[in-house]
């Protein structure tokens, strides 16, 4: 009988240190293709925030960690409560990570935002007009963040560094849809 608790140990604490490896490279190298994978074959440009980076790490950390309590602690009742709320947590941090994400089509812009499981769809003729926030930084100027004013009167912000690679599409597609567009130079 003790080989077998042992080997069961052995078993966790090598899953363990397999996700707490992942939990540094899984995010980027795993999580981005699968969310590629799954989203319409139309995305001219597909990217996902920053914090899905952060919350599928720390969601493989728990659930490593889970799998550490489970090979550790001898008490049952502390063992399994504390393990299946690290793998809750876990499981729910790896789910933000795989839901948070925004891509570009020639009809819409779609975002499923950080911390999320529903994405909003926006056709490029509901937006009146986006703004590019410009800033000096060592300087060379450059763009901060884009502000996107819908005909329904919302406003979404977002960080420039994540739509870097798609900004021109989507000022390109709003312009071509009758809005307008405007630098606004920060102090």
């Amino acid at each position: 009988m003790y080989d077998l608790v042992d080997q069961k140990r052995m078993v966790y604490i090598t899953f363990a240190v397999i996700l707490f490896i992942s939990a540094l490279f899984a995010p980027v190298a795993i999580f981005y293709p699968i969310k590629a994978m799954f989203i319409t074959p139309e995305a001219i440009a597909i990217n996902t925030s920053p914090a899905s980076l952060v919350t599928g790490g720390v969601g493989l950390f728990l659930l490593a960690t889970g799998l550490i309590v489970l090979a550790n602690v001898e008490k049952r009742l502390m063992k399994y409560g504390t393990a299946s709320l690290l793998f809750i947590a876990g499981t729910i941090g790896v789910s933000f990570s795989l839901t948070d994400y925004f891509y570009v089509t020639p009809e819409k812009f779609v975002i499923n935002a950080p911390l999320t499981f529903t994405s909003e769809e926006y056709e490029w003729n509901e937006f009146d007009k986006v703004e590019e926030n410009i800033i000096k930084e060592d300087g060379m100027t450059k763009v901060d963040s884009l502000t996107f004013y819908m005909e329904n009167g919302e406003i979404i912000n977002m960080s420039a560094g994540s739509l870097a690679a798609m900004s021109s599409s989507i000022i390109n597609n709003i312009q071509a849809s009758g809005g307008t567009h405007e630098r606004i130079a920060e102090e």
